[in-house]
């Protein structure tokens, strides 16, 4: 069966199989972040301070990471953050059940999670081409979105169910775990040296080739800048206050974990679409299916039932996972093997630029103006600005094999060319 061709081979499935370890780790952390922080103050904004305080070490980080994942090899790179990040989460763990937390330490120790996993995202990019062939790309792509999302729904269960019976810090030691897990995985991989500098190398020279490669493209650099402010002025909001919410009028973490479960399976109905769908017009399509993300942050406005906002949520999802499959692999046939970290580091770090600021900012915001009216104001603006994006004739009227395709790995995993990971959806869950 040719969805489940990537599986042949025995690199691909390590490296699945890790993925899938972590990402159960990614989507309960989070919640037990939100509720330890709550536990600690019961305040929205500190809530965004934890959060903003991972993205914004990780987004201060992601341009040595960038030229880190293309010296030294991914692999390795990637191994050294997952035992960084399980040092993070043990300690807060620590903190919390021996009743000695504060939030400042909390926040410091997002900050250190954030630092390394600027290290783990744009080594990370390049490994999938290095385990699969070319025609596999989107597949394998695809086949790890549904991997990520099939471990949403069991992570931000176990996440609230956890927080919800026996506290956040043994949510947080779980977090730990897969971290550890993940590294034991990803040390198995058995790759072919691929195309990296030299270390002898200037890194300024480095970070001005990666940004010429990152600003070829209009297309590319345009999506970045638009995504940014979009987790600036409507994904932010939507999950710093939505715990909040949900604590005040919903019934607590349960409640925002059927929420967050909702976004889940729809992004796992996304992933499974892509395995077939491929369209031709592919940033056009994901385009017009972002305004679906619009209507969750409507309904938390409105204070409706969570479980019609977890249906909301299903559709955000579902144009999420989609679109970053599609986008992912459209730069995949676009970006040369020996600066793809970089050009990935440029592309979260653009994408999350704001993030830390809209985390920080959603509190006092919405204190100041009110908490509907921050959701309907991030509502506006993604359908707006999706609206004008699509009509840019760089996006509009991109065809996905209109270029022959740059970016393979042969079976024996030596990369042709190359990708990058877009940010879409999951900027590296605090």
């Amino acid at each position: 069966m040719q969805a489940l061709a990537p599986f042949r081979m025995r690199n691909f499935r390590l490296l699945f199989c890790a993925r899938t370890v972590s990402f159960l780790g990614t989507n309960l952390a989070p919640i037990a972040v939100a509720f330890a922080v709550l536990g600690l103050s019961d305040s929205a904004t500190d809530v965004g301070l934890a959060f903003a305080a991972w993205t914004l070490a990780q987004v201060s980080t992601l341009l040595v990471g960038g030229v880190v994942g293309d010296r030294l090899p991914r692999q390795l790179v990637m191994i050294g953050s997952d035992t960084a990040n399980f040092c993070v989460r043990a300690t807060m763990a620590g903190l919390l059940l021996s009743g000695h937390a504060t939030v400042p330490e909390l926040v410091a120790l997002q900050a250190v999670g954030g630092m390394a996993t600027a290290f783990y995202s744009p080594a990370s990019s390049g490994l999938v081409p290095q385990t699969v062939p070319m025609e596999s790309l989107q597949t394998a792509n695809a086949l790890m979105n549904v991997a990520r999302y099939a471990a949403f729904p069991l992570g931000a269960a176990a996440g609230g169910a956890i927080v919800a019976t026996v506290g956040a810090g043994y949510a947080l030691l779980l977090d730990a775990g897969t971290y550890a897990a993940s590294a034991v995985l990803l040390s198995r991989l058995r790759l072919a040296a691929g195309a990296r500098l030299a270390a002898t190398r200037n890194f300024l020279r480095d970070l001005g080739d990666g940004w010429h490669a990152f600003t070829e493209h209009t297309w590319v650099w345009l999506l970045t800048v638009w995504i940014s402010l979009y987790f600036l002025i409507t994904y932010a909001p939507f999950f710093v206050l939505g715990p909040y919410v949900a604590k005040q009028s919903m019934g607590g973490a349960g409640a925002w974990a059927t929420v967050v479960t909702g976004e889940a399976i729809g992004a796992l109905a996304g992933g499974l679409v892509a395995l077939r769908a491929q369209p031709n017009r592919s940033l056009l399509v994901i385009g017009l299916m972002f305004t679906m993300t619009a209507i969750q942050s409507i309904l938390l406005a409105l204070t409706a039932p969570f479980e019609v906002i977890a249906v909301a949520a299903a559709l955000a999802g579902f144009a999420f996972s989609f679109g970053s499959i599609v986008w992912e692999t459209a730069l995949q046939r676009r970006v040369e093997p020996e600066k793809l970290a970089r050009v990935s580091a440029y592309s979260w770090m653009g994408a999350m630029a704001f993030l830390p600021a809209g985390y920080a900012a959603a509190g006092p915001i919405s204190a100041a103006v009110g908490i509907s009216a921050t959701l309907f104001a991030g509502a506006a603006w993604v359908v707006g600005s999706t609206v004008a994006i699509c009509n840019v004739p760089d996006v509009r009227d991109f065809r996905m094999r209109e270029t022959a395709p740059t970016a393979a790995a042969d079976l024996g995993g030596r990369p042709a060319a190359a990708p990058v990971v877009a940010p879409a959806g999951d900027p590296s869950h605090p």
